[in-house]
Parts: structure tokens; C-alpha cells; sequence
């Protein structure tokens, strides 16, 4: 309304007693943990299948064998056809996620994801080779997290609030093994048995993307829940690059970047080790450490838990901490992420007794949770508007992860209670480690860098000007002949 001189602006937008972005976080938070508990649902399974008498049947010559038990190479085929997948997933969403945002592509993921968890106890009845392509299918949907993650972050997250977003977002693994395992086990030791479990998890999967579809919207700016003072907040200091949005990626330039190649070497140890850490934990705490199956469930699910408290907690002192610089913020969470955990790692295959086991693994799965403020940090202010693309890469260092891990177990152990075979893989995981965070020292920054500037209409102004130069120099040398 105007009155005299005055403009009067009313806000017509809705307004919650809490920051709508943090619903966005908390709904994107959930739906990233179903996306990971459904394919970490069959780690715990393994166990309680190999011990269902429904899986008999009569090998010949008298004997029995049971179809849901796998061998180490088996399990290395059905675990590694999550990261196949994941791969060709990546490749693909990620190109979804830059050119339609995260909404449709991501609640398509979801619908995916539900489908194939439900279908694997029907493809395991059938054959290991159905069982891998099921597996397959969850893992091509799998590969939506990062990618979603780096929109949401990029879109609703202030620069302030980075790590925070990052932190909360990336604890959906951790938060996923610790839900999962408890869950998994309570339904194997029930009347309903392990089947039940997929089928329960690919039904709760299905209604919170639901959820997601009518909550979430790509632009907080067309968003009626979020208020001119809200979206202020969520823009200050971003850049008109930043804000843009046109679906545009500089790839080859980011992937040229030195400071990028060593955050994406980074996730991979990282990542690989993690992953290695809270997928074979069951395995290892049943067949190495002798504890029952209700004693593996809970104790796998402690490094998970305290990995996603303390993720969350890094994330916001890394932003709350103004007395550091943001260089020697994430150098400190680096280091106890990738350092600290890796002489712990070490130590996991020497411990004395198999309640010190227990601790040396929960610890390190549980420091590791530091590189929210390290290398994802760093990758993320890096690469500012373009940080889903980066973030979406190491969704392929994931996938690496899914097949480097089992390969390791698979040369290096005999079988899963080859305790001496373990000790050799935690400590070729320290060594990688500490390989990956000291070449993390000369890059680390938080300045963004030179890619962030281009857009697609400068670069489309830089390739005018390259033929203009061109054509230019043909004239020249047209006049000197």
C-alpha cells in the first residue's frame, strides 16, 4: 500500500515459530536415512538369514545346503552391486539434480529405493544372481543422496550455516546404521522373521517421500512457508553467480581444480573406511568377537550413533567458532577425522579383549565423524553454487568405497572369522588415511575458487571472443600475404 511518499512493503508470506529451512534440513534428513538403511537392512540380515531352515534344500548325495548362505566372495558381489549401481546412479542424477533441482529427481529415487527393498527377500528365494540385480536397482537410487544434498545446501543453507547443513545432512548414514541394525535384529528374532524387515523398511521409505514431494521446493524464493527476513538470511553474502541458476556446470574446470581433487581423494579414504567400518561390523563383532546376534545388533549400532552426534556437533562448532579462521578449523576436524582415526583404526585388529575391540571401533567410526568440518566443509565453500556437483562426485567415491571395502576383505580375510585377515585391513585403511590427510594440509581453503565465477552466459562470451580472436587472426594473415 502506498501512503503519501511512504511505501509500506507486507510481507504476504507465511510465517512458523522456526526457520522453515530447518524443516526442509529435518525432512531431507530423513529421507537420506531411509535411502541408506534400506540398502544396510541386508548386513545384519546375512546373519539371520544363514541361520532361517527355510532356505534348505537338498544339495545332492545326501547332504543340505542352505540357499541364504553366502560365501565372502558372495557377499563381496551382493555388497559391491550397490556401488555398480550407485556409479551409473551418480552419473545420472547427478545430471537430474543441476538440470531440474533435487525435488522430482530425488522422490523418484525414494520410489526406486522402496520397490527394490521389498523385492529382495522374493530375489533371494530365486537366485543370488536376481539378488544382485535387485541389489543393483537400490543402489542406482542410492546414488541421489549427494547429489540432494548439495542442492539443499546450496539452495537453502546461508554461508553461515554450511558445515551445520553439511553435518546434519551427511549424518544420515550413521543415523541409518543406528536405527537399522536394532530394528533388523528385533524383526529376526520375532515370529515375522527377517523378511519382514525389508518389506517394513520399503513401506516407511514410501511415506516419508511422500512427505518430501509436499514439503520440499527447489527455490526457498517461490517457497510461501519461507519470509522476506527468512530468505534475506538464507542469501546474505552469496554471490549473483551463486544465485543464479540455469542448470549450467563448468565440469571440466572443477575437475581440474587441485583443491577439489584432493577433498574427492579425501572422501574416498575417508568414506572407504567408514563404510568398511559400520557395514562389516555385525560380521566382524558375530564371527571374530563370538557375541550373539542380539548382542551384534546393538553394539554395531554404537559407532553409527555417536558418529552422528558428534557430525552434527562438528558442523556447528565449525560454523560458531569465529575466533579461527576457517582454514584452521577444518585442518583441526581433518585431522582427528582422518589422523586421530587412523592409528585407532590400527588398533582395532590389536585389542586384547573383545570388549576393547568393541571401543577401538566405535571410537573411530565415532571421530571420523569430524570431516564435516574438514574436507566436506572445505569442498562445499570451494565450489559454492556448483557444490552439488562436487558433493554428487563423492557420492562415487562412496561407490568406489562399496568395492574397495569388500575387495579388501575379500583378499585379505580367508572367511569372516579370520581375525588375523581383519588386523591386516585396519591397518592398510591407517595407512591410506594418514596418506589422505597430510596431502589435505597444503590445499585446504575456504575462499571460493576460480570456476565459481563462470556462468554459462560468460562462458558463452568467452567462446565468442575465442572465435573473434580466431577470425581476427586469419584476417592478419590474409592481409600479409
Amino acid at each position: 500500500a502506498e501512503v503519501g511518499m511512504e511505501v509500506i512493503v507486507i510481507d504476504d508470506r507465511r510465517t512458523s515459530c522456526i526457520p522453515f529451512r530447518f524443516v526442509v534440513i529435518f525432512v531431507g534428513l530423513i529421507c537420506l536415512v531411509a535411502l541408506q538403511a534400506n540398502i544396510t537392512v541386508i548386513n545384519l540380515a546375512f546373519v539371520c538369514m544363514s541361520e532361517d531352515p527355510s532356505g534348505l534344500y537338498d544339495a545332492g548325495n545326501g547332504t543340505f545346503a542352505n540357499r541364504f548362505v553366502y560365501t565372502p566372495t558372495e557377499k563381496s558381489y551382493i555388497i559391491s552391486a550397490v556401488a555398480v549401481g550407485t556409479f551409473i546412479g551418480a552419473i545420472v542424477f547427478n545430471w537430474l539434480h543441476a538440470k531440474f533441482g533435487a525435488r522430482l529427481p530425488f522422490f523418484t529415487a525414494g520410489l526406486i529405493s522402496a520397490a527394490s527393498t521389498v523385492a529382495i527377500p522374493i530375489m533371494a528365494e530365486q537366485s543370488i544372481e536376481m539378488l544382485v540385480v535387485v541389489r543393483f536397482i537400490q543402489g542406482f537410487a542410492f546414488a541421489a543422496d549427494f547429489a540432494a544434498v548439495g542442492v539443499i545446501c546450496v539452495r537453502w543453507a546461508p554461508l553461515k550455516e554450511t558445515a551445520t547443513f553439511i553435518g546434519i545432512l551427511m549424518s544420515f548414514g550413521a543415523i541409518a546404521f543406528t536405527l537399522t541394525n536394532p530394528i533388523v535384529g528385533a524383526f529376526c528374532t520375532s515370529a515375522w522373521g527377517w523378511r519382514a524387515a525389508f518389506y517394513a523398511f520399503g513401506a516407511v521409505t514410501t511415506l516419508l517421500f511422500l512427505i518430501f514431494l509436499v514439503v520440499y521446493r527447489d527455490d526457498p524464493q517461490k517457497h510461501p512457508a519461507v519470509s522476506h527476513s527468512e530468505l534475506a538470511v538464507i542469501e546474505k553474502d552469496k554471490t549473483a553467480e551463486h544465485l543464479h541458476r540455469d542448470g549450467f556446470v563448468p565440469y571440466k574446470d572443477i575437475c581440474m581444480d587441485r583443491t577439489v581433487l584432493v577433498v574427492w581423494l579425501n572422501s574416498m579414504i575417508e568414506i572407504n573406511t567408514a563404510v568398511l567400518l559400520l557395514t562389516y561390523a555385525p560380521i566382524y563383532f558375530s564371527k571374530v568377537l563370538g557375541f550373539t546376534i542380539r548382542e551384534t545388533s546393538y553394539y554395531a549400532s554404537l559407532g553409527a550413533v555417536f558418529h552422528a552426534a558428534i557430525k552434527m556437533s562438528v558442523g556447528y562448532l565449525s560454523d560458531s567458532m569465529g575466533c579461527f579462521s576457517e582454514r584452521a578449523k577444518m585442518l583441526f576436524f581433518n585431522t582427528i577425522a582422518a589422523g586421530v582415526a587412523a592409528f585407532t583404526c590400527a588398533g582395532i585388529g590389536f585389542a586384547p579383549t573383545r570388549e576393547l575391540g568393541v571401543f577401538m571401533l566405535t571410537l573411530t567410526a565415532s571421530i571420523m565423524a569430524a570431516n564435516a568440518g574438514g574436507f566436506f566443509k572445505c569442498g562445499a565453500l570451494v565450489s559454492r553454487q556448483y557444490a552439488h556437483f562436487v558433493l554428487a562426485t563423492m557420492q562415487m567415491m562412496k561407490c568406489a568405497a562399496h568395492i574397495i571395502g569388500p575387495s579388501m576383505v575379500s583378499f585379505l580375510t580367508k572367511s569372516d572369522g579370520d581375525a588375523s585377515g581383519w588386523r591386516h585391513v585396519f591397518i592398510l585403511n591407517c595407512v591410506l588415511m594418514l596418506i589422505a590427510n597430510f596431502l589435505f594440509y597444503p590445499f585446504a581453503t575456504d575462499k571460493p575458487a576460480e570456476f565459481t565465477k563462470i556462468t554459462k552466459e560468460t562462458r558463452r562470451l568467452e567462446i565468442e571472443e575465442r572465435k573473434l580472436r580466431k577470425q581476427e587472426g586469419k584476417a592478419e594473415k590474409v592481409e600479409m600475404a
